[in-house]
């Protein structure tokens, strides 16, 4: 995905990448990463958990104005089925 993203860099158009294996970013780093420690194939979490998808989808875009260092790597706080969730948008 890094190197993707870096060629869609180049065309001006800023990316994040959310990655589960956290040893991917660092090796092919794309210009912002964000690692959550979830299961291979759900980065956004459980399915169905509208409040705990939106928390992910939201820290990962406010990576876009955190993260100026290229191939920096954010570490979402989140863990699998141990967090709580406040649904940032409120209620769906």
């Amino acid at each position: 995905m890094g190197l993707i993203a870096r060629e869609i860099e180049r065309a001006g158009i800023p990316t994040v990448t959310i990655s589960v294996v956290r040893e991917a970013s660092v090796r092919t780093p794309a210009p912002r990463n964000v690692f959550v420690p979830f299961r291979l194939g759900q980065v956004f979490g459980e399915p169905g958990a509208v409040a705990q998808q939106r928390a992910v989808l939201i820290d990962a875009l406010g990576a876009l104005l955190r993260l100026s260092t290229p191939g920096e790597i954010l570490d979402l706080p989140y863990r699998w089925k141990r967090t709580v969730y406040r649904d940032p948008l409120g209620p769906a």
